[in-house]
């Protein structure tokens, strides 16, 4: 009979789209940028906006993060983001600057979509724009490919055309590029939407 039920525990599930920029298209990231919107955890549900710029640079390198979840955050960046592909190389995120009294809102349009989160205590804000969005497609990753290589990972994306991340109403220098994803090509900017980590 074929398994239908995965049988790792779930530990975390929700939406984790990217923006991932850079000043020169032949150099490295200028910053990495994710979102989470967590549905279901560990450590409950909440949201996370981390921004790494200059990942790569050992004197400039810094991590900013937007939470309403301190926990949950933490565990996110501590057992997830620094796993991921591009995030491993950067020591900011060993001690990332994160403030946890942040209101998210969403912001959806024809050709837009914003996540974007305000710490008024902490005088900050963040916001992460995805333009022209295009047809979604689903992805299963097994524990040998994913970015922990703990858990299988499934999700649903939706690459754009372009995107931007704007720290305190400035924009992030640099812009996407195009690169191989999953087996197609597509700039360095997607929605990731029921995104499931699941133990393996």
């Amino acid at each position: 009979m074929t398994q239908t039920v995965l049988p790792g525990a779930v530990d975390w599930t929700g939406d984790n789209p990217f923006v991932y920029l850079k000043t020169d298209p032949a150099g490295d990231w200028s910053s990495l940028s994710l979102f989470f919107r967590i549905t279901s955890s560990v450590h409950g549900t909440g949201h996370l906006i981390l921004v790494v710029t200059d990942p790569y640079e050992a004197d400039l390198a810094k991590a900013i993060g937007l939470t309403d979840n301190e926990p949950l955050a933490r565990f996110l960046i501590d057992d997830f983001a620094s796993h991921f592909a591009l995030f491993r190389p950067t020591q900011a995120l060993k001690n990332p600057t994160l403030h946890t009294n942040a209101v998210f809102t969403q912001s959806l349009g024809d050709s837009e979509w914003v996540e974007s989160a305000t710490d008024d205590t902490a005088q900050t804000t963040i916001a992460m724009r995805w333009q022209n969005l295009g047809a979604p497609f689903a992805v299963h990753q097994p524990k040998h490919e994913s970015g922990t290589t703990r858990h299988e990972m499934l999700s649903v994306f939706r690459p754009a055309q372009s995107g931007t991340v704007e720290v305190n109403g400035t924009p992030l220098p640099g812009a996407t590029v195009e690169r191989d994803f999953f087996g197609r090509r597509a700039q360095s900017a997607a929605m990731a939407l029921s995104e499931t980590w699941i133990q393996a």
